[in-house]
């Protein structure tokens, strides 16, 4: 069973590729047509779910139908609220800490830089985002501003109601992104950067977490 970890190697392999095989300008153009597709992606499934449960299209409703859930200590982040905004600050990452350990954070921050705001846009809800500043990026910590303020008490409550229902595994999001980018880097005439990048994850990962041929 592939973890967050397999999710971000894969990730910042391919941006890793997209650049090494592309000259730099094409390579980032590709990286972020894959991210902002993945996020699209992923946006437009919590919007739908969202909407089936009947809820408006609000902060509380795209922070309560997420994908994703980490180990216990992997991801670690606080969540407040100001007047007219939900902030969220995250000192401890996963992705960030695999990219670290395999030198590839360079290569990891093209996701910091286009996921959220591409998941935001899939969503296509009542509220922006800013991020002004991620751990990739050389901060602190990942701060991430909602324009508009949370319910916590009808978070937490839509959370306890919805338990892990909507959650997906890192088998189905790691299949989701190399569907993402096998799109994109096809159209392209770029299947070789796939391939590379696949390549080298099973190296790594000594083929362990093995990924599929159906890309």
């Amino acid at each position: 069973m592939k973890e967050i970890r397999d999710h971000a190697l894969l990730y910042a392999l391919l941006a890793k590729y997209c650049i090494e095989v592309c000259d730099k300008e094409e390579g980032e153009r590709l990286i972020e047509k894959i991210t902002v597709l993945y996020g699209h992606r992923r946006g437009k499934r919590m919007r739908s779910l969202s909407d089936q449960d009947g809820l408006i299209p609000d902060i509380n409703a795209y922070l309560t139908h997420g994908e994703w859930r980490g180990k216990p200590g992997e991801n670690i982040s606080t969540l407040k609220l100001t007047d007219d905004r939900t902030v969220s600050s995250v000192s401890k990452c996963a992705w960030y800490d695999t990219w670290k350990k395999y030198d590839l954070v360079s290569y990891g921050s093209y996701y910091c830089r286009y996921i959220d705001q591409a998941l935001c846009e899939g969503f296509d809800g009542t509220f922006g985002l800013e991020i002004p500043g991620t751990l990739s990026g050389g901060n602190d910590v990942c701060l991430f501003e909602w324009s508009q303020p949370a319910d916590l008490m009808k978070v937490d409550a839509l959370r306890k109601e919805y338990g892990d229902q909507y959650i997906r595994s890192f088998d189905f999001h790691t299949e989701e992104l190399l569907a993402c980018a096998a799109e994109i880097l096809n159209a392209e005439n770029r299947r070789s950067v796939l391939e590379l990048a696949k390549q080298e994850y099973e190296k790594l990962m000594k083929s362990t977490t093995a990924i599929s041929d159906s890309y």
